[in-house]
């Protein structure tokens, strides 16, 4: 590793040193490159100076002739005429590189050759002329001026294009020039510094062998001291094995020719494991486990040592072996160990016996629950532990794996109302530690379930802190029970005063319309002779009181023939039959204008001509009672409710878990809710009969249909603005 390590670094050096003399390549050409450049500009400044000094030489040349028509003038001019077109062609071709200067140099050629044709012209006029300048000579020294203007201009443009050139190649050639030194001498002293680096490794590494060779002395003496060490640990773990209270034993695999385990060899035993198995170690190591114990084969667990070995996974379990003799329970663990197993074993007989005992007691305490329906529960304040048995959960309805057994967890389904109540009971079986004893409700399914818990203390020893135990018991039917017994004897005591009024009214108010009877016909008697019109009002008189007699005694009749009603239920569907209702009450809803609706009911059992009878009852007295100045309005609805809120809305517990709510509403009259039991008794009225017609036993006959159904029937009103009556009725 540390060879290949050195090599790399080798060759990483190298590597530099080639980057290094490439990056010094670089920089010298780049130098050389900017000095060429320097050189380039001033020879263009140089040539163009050129240009521009033969151009001159050529304007003073034929000037001088001009002025003295003296040819020796002309000599620069002729001069001229000879350099220029060779060094245009030099500015030319060093311009070339540059796009902007080469526009430059051939704006430069052409002016310069308009110059030269200027002056060819104006010699030529100078020599066919006198002394004097003429008018075309004089245009022509002008546009001679003009030109040479322009070519002033142009070569000012490419001077100072070309110093600006200068200057920049100089300052990059400053700065090449400043670098290369620093550069020559980074790049010297970086090689210089892998090397170094290098050479410091390679000591480092002889200095590491050297170490690596003393450490391997070292190890082997360590290595001698850890074989002299296991020797002696093998000896104390031979001296723990056979004073090991349960029986340990390792096996090797003994695979075929497909690498398949088809039995196991024993190369350990220990003392308590041979005693178990009855043989000696010979007995043992070396010897084949189905041969020896085929039992083991039988029973299942060779199966289980194989899955062992195969898997890697260790398994633990407890076996009755009955073979080889034996007839014991035994705890078993087996760990694979390389391409075989370690298994311990130990004898839990007795342990065994026990527990099958514990668990038979559990079972019949168990059942014992579930027969009386009750659980129990068990707190430990020191270490804050609740436990709850099968029975518990059970009347609590909820399961062992998904709720923890906690007081919170207890009061989870408490009824609001009875909630400070139990809360406050825990806390008192805490603090005082006395016997104690508390009826509560919890809300389960959407039901009301009644449940009495009893705490007992149990002082353990001379503890501080006694166990609290607990049972609580489903007492719902119970309380169901007592409810109907409470509603039966009610009914009772309503009957009996059903029947002590019926007898009233036979004494009394049945005898009334037969005195007024008797009386008006004495008196139609004794005044015969009077006139016809008294005649006919006794008479009227006479028949009111006996059709009211007669409606009294139906109404009388009717309510007799429900108290004996025998349940004959079908199935009835709610809104057909309140339309035959309204149907019948027809000539009276059309008198009084009234407005009937009908929203929707659900369908129900029971006995058809009494239901009928019911809302015909309701609607009629809805009608009855209405405002003299308003039209009469009822609003007739249902929907299936749950028993507990029934028993928020109305405070009456139902045995059943649902039902069904009618309610019947108006805007009459309405009367004071404190009448709201009263008006359903029966003969009981809460106006005269002069106000409003009726005998006061509709509502008594109401109240006896829905009792007949197992309902419950009451009226909430508030005066001068309407009444509701509420009808629940069993959904079955």
């Amino acid at each position: 590793m540390k060879g290949t390590y050195i090599r790399l670094l080798f060759l990483g050096i190298i590597c530099v040193l080639l980057t290094i003399s490439i990056l010094t390549y670089k920089n010298l050409s780049n130098y050389t490159r900017e000095v060429k450049s320097i050189r380039h500009s001033n020879k263009v400044v140089a040539t163009l100076e050129i240009v521009l000094s033969a151009l001159k030489d050529a304007e003073i040349g034929h000037r001088g002739y001009q002025l003295t028509h003296d040819s020796t003038y002309l000599e620069p001019y002729h001069s001229s005429v000879s350099i220029l077109p060779k060094e245009l062609k030099m500015l030319d071709s060093l311009a070339r590189a540059n796009p902007l200067q080469s526009r430059n140099v051939d704006s430069l050629k052409i002016l310069t050759n308009n110059q030269f044709v200027i002056i060819s012209r104006i010699l030529s006029n100078a020599q066919r002329s006198s002394l004097y300048m003429d008018r075309y000579e004089s245009n022509l020294l002008k546009e001679s001026r003009h030109n040479m203007d322009r070519i002033r201009r142009i070569a000012r443009d490419i001077k100072e294009d070309e110093e600006q050139y200068f200057k920049d190649r100089l300052a990059k050639e400053t700065d090449f020039r400043n670098i290369a030194p620093i550069s020559l001498l980074f790049y010297g002293l970086v090689p210089l510094a892998g090397i170094i680096f290098l050479f410091t490794r390679l000591l480092n590494g002889l200095e590491q062998k050297k170490v690596a060779e003393d450490k391997l002395k070292k190890n082997n003496q360590e290595l001698r001291r850890e074989v002299a060490v296991r020797e002696f640990t093998q000896k104390t773990l031979r001296s723990v094995l056979d004073n090991s209270l349960d029986g340990i034993m390792a096996f090797r695999s003994i695979r075929n020719k497909h690498k398949e385990i088809e039995d196991f060899e024993w190369i350990l035993a220990n003392k308590i494991s041979l005693n178990k198995t009855m043989r000696t170690e010979s007995e043992r190591i070396g010897k084949r486990l189905l041969v020896e114990m085929p039992g083991n084969k039988t029973e299942g667990l060779f199966d289980i040592y194989k899955e062992v070995v195969e898997s890697g996974k260790p398994q633990k379990i407890e076996k009755y072996y009955q073979s080889e003799g034996l007839g014991n329970w035994f705890n078993i663990t087996a760990v694979k160990l390389e391409d075989g197993f370690v298994v311990t074993f130990s004898d839990i007989t007795s342990q065994k016996s026990q527990q099958l005992l514990t668990e038979e007691r559990e079972l019949l305490l168990k059942e014992a629950e579930h027969v009386s329906n009750m659980g129990s529960w068990k707190w430990t304040e020191k270490q804050n532990v609740l436990i709850w048995s099968d029975g518990l959960y059970k009347i609590l309805g909820k399961t062992m794996n998904q709720t923890p057994p906690t007081w919170d967890s207890f009061l989870d389904n408490v009824y609001s109302e009875d909630f400070q109540l139990l809360q406050k009971f825990i806390l008192g079986i805490k603090i005082n530690r006395a016997n104690s004893k508390l009826d509560y409700r919890i809300e389960l399914n959407g039901n009301i379930r009644y449940l009495s818990i009893i705490a007992k203390p149990i002082q353990q020893d001379d503890s501080v802190f006694p166990d609290i135990l607990g049972t609580v018991i489903d007492i719902t039917e119970r309380m169901v029970y007592e409810n109907q017994l409470k509603q039966f004897t009610a009914e009772l005591q309503r009957s009996n005063e059903d029947l002590e009024q019926f007898a009233y009214v036979a004494s009394h108010d049945l005898q009334e319309p037969l005195r007024k009877i008797r009386a008006f016909g004495d008196l139609a008697v004794k005044n015969y002779n009077k006139t016809e019109g008294l005649k006919a009002d006794y008479i009227q008189r006479m028949q009111s009181a006996a059709a009211r007699m007669q409606l009294l005694i139906e109404d009388l009749l009717t309510f007799s023939r429900i108290s004996r009603n025998t349940k004959v239920f079908e199935s009835l569907m709610i809104k057909p039959l309140l339309e035959e209702v309204i149907d019948d009450l027809h000539i009276k809803v059309k008198s009084e204008k009234a407005i009937v609706g009908v929203g929707d009911i659900p369908d129900l059992k029971g006995e058809r001509t009494q239901i009928k009878r019911l809302f015909q009852n309701l609607i009629s007295n809805a009608i009855k009672f209405h405002k003299p100045d308003q039209q009469p309005t009822i609003n007739i609805g249902g929907r299936i409710c749950k028993n507990t809120e029934i028993f928020e809305d109305l405070g009456i517990l139902l045995p059943a878990p649902e039902y069904i709510r009618i309610s019947v509403k108006d805007n009459g009259i309405g009367f004071d809710e404190k009448y709201a039991e009263k008006i359903f008794n029966i003969f009981q009225r809460l106006h005269g009969r002069s106000e409003y017609e009726g005998t006061g036993i509709g509502l008594s006959i109401c109240r006896k249909i829905v009792n007949n159904h197992q309902g419950f029937i009451t009226a909430r009103s508030n005066e001068n603005i309407g009444s509701e009556f509420i009808v629940i009725l069993p959904v079955q």
